[in-house]
């Protein structure tokens, strides 16, 4: 019988169980935790935007402090702490102090990066494959990936929409890459190099989060009518490696926030979770196709871990 695993809800004041009581003997307490990754025993969580913290070894240690705002971080196939942060920069956490990457910083397509209100761009999200390929999402600017544990990097851009919102990988399948982004569902077989559009059944294309089953070629994804007001969010369930979409069951009809980058959560086999308005918690142990109410009076949700 496989190990429950167990969830850690990342919220506006704290680490929360599924329950909603503060995880105790936390060192930032009620402290904002916007998102966080698991390693090979250990994991990290970015706190109130500027400090990182590790847990290894049963230990909480502050692993950094920065003066700019930290927006992703995740745990390389080497075991190294990256974090993507404002003004789209990538950094290794190191000696308490963030190490910038020169290779990410002079990649070609960064003149071409920007966001919708003109300020600088973002690095939104990161993801690692199973084969230690590391995808980080530039908002606005595609894709950029790295297969030397981020000594060079490339952009991923063919047949991409610009303005992504979430990268993700394929937990069983080294070459699959796919991203939620303003314009659609996006998916590539050849580890990055090209991808295409996938959204056969869907009422709206801007999306924020997806996610994919490990054993399975399941893929789960948020849209919506677009960023701002009354989105009407929706998630959707693609049970054929993305080309044909069905609407998940058992969700409210009227969601007027969108599910953004990282509320959709794989917990493990059939099971996912789904954080909606941001204070509403929802699951599935069928892969998607029903879900079902875990709370409703949670804080502001930005995630989960799970362990």
């Amino acid at each position: 019988m496989n190990e429950r695993k167990i969830v850690w809800l990342l919220s506006a004041e704290g680490i929360l169980d599924q329950s909603g009581k503060l995880i105790p003997e936390t060192p930032f307490g009620e402290s904002s935790i916007i998102v966080g990754d698991v390693g090979q025993d250990c994991l990290a969580v970015i706190v109130d935007n500027h400090d990182v913290w590790t847990f290894v070894s049963q230990t909480w240690q502050q692993a950094t402090s920065a003066n700019i705002a930290l927006n992703c971080l995740c745990w390389t196939a080497g075991n190294r702490l990256l974090v993507g942060t404002e003004s789209a920069r990538l950094a290794w956490i190191a000696n308490e102090d963030l190490h910038f990457i020169d290779g990410f910083d002079s990649i070609a397509e960064r003149k071409f990066w920007k966001t919708p209100w003109g300020g600088p761009p973002d690095v939104r999200s990161l993801a690692v494959s199973t084969d230690g390929t590391i995808y980080a999402n530039i908002h606005v600017g595609w894709i950029a990936h790295s297969r030397d544990e981020g000594g060079t990097w490339q952009a991923s851009r063919e047949g991409l929409e610009m303005d992504v919102h979430q990268v993700a990988t394929h937990p069983s399948s080294p070459n699959e890459v796919f991203a939620a982004t303003a314009n659609g569902f996006y998916l590539s077989g050849d580890y990055g190099q090209t991808f295409t559009r996938q959204g056969n059944g869907m009422s709206y294309y801007y999306q924020r989060a997806c996610a994919c089953f490990a054993d399975q070629d399941i893929y789960l994804v948020s849209t919506s009518r677009g960023p701002h007001g009354q989105a009407g969010a929706l998630l959707y369930r693609s049970g054929n490696a993305g080309r044909d979409w069905v609407l998940a069951k058992g969700l409210p009809k009227n969601i007027d926030k969108n599910i953004d980058t990282f509320q959709i959560i794989i917990v493990d086999g059939a099971h996912a979770l789904v954080i909606i308005e941001d204070t509403i918690l929802y699951e599935t142990r069928d892969w998607g196709v029903i879900w079902n109410k875990v709370g409703d009076n949670y804080p502001r949700l930005f995630g989960a871990l799970v362990l």
